[in-house]
C-alpha cells in the first residue's frame, strides 16, 4: 500500500517536532537556560549598570563583524 508524499512529509515533520521539543535533553537545556537567566537578572539588578568582560568582548566582536562586512562590500 503506497502512501502519498504529503502524508509522509507530515509524519516526518511531526516526528522532528516531537524529537526537538519533547526530548529530555531539550527540556533540561530549557530549564538550565531559564535558571541561568533568572540568576543573571538578579545579579544585574544588584550590580547596576556595570560592564563585565563578556559584554566588552561581545561588543568588540560586533564591531569587527561590522567592519568585515563593510570591507567586503567595498572590495566588491
Amino acid at each position: 500500500m503506497a502512501s502519498t508524499g504529503g502524508a509522509d512529509a507530515l509524519v516526518l515533520l511531526l516526528f522532528m517536532f516531537a524529537a526537538v521539543h519533547l526530548s529530555p535533553a531539550a527540556c533540561r537545556e530549557v530549564a538550565t537556560a531559564e535558571a541561568m537567566q533568572a540568576a543573571n537578572t538578579r545579579h544585574r539588578r544588584s550590580s547596576g549598570r556595570r560592564l563585565d568582560g563578556k559584554t566588552i568582548d561581545q561588543g568588540i566582536g560586533y564591531i569587527l563583524i561590522a567592519l568585515a562586512l563593510v570591507f567586503t562590500y567595498v572590495l566588491h
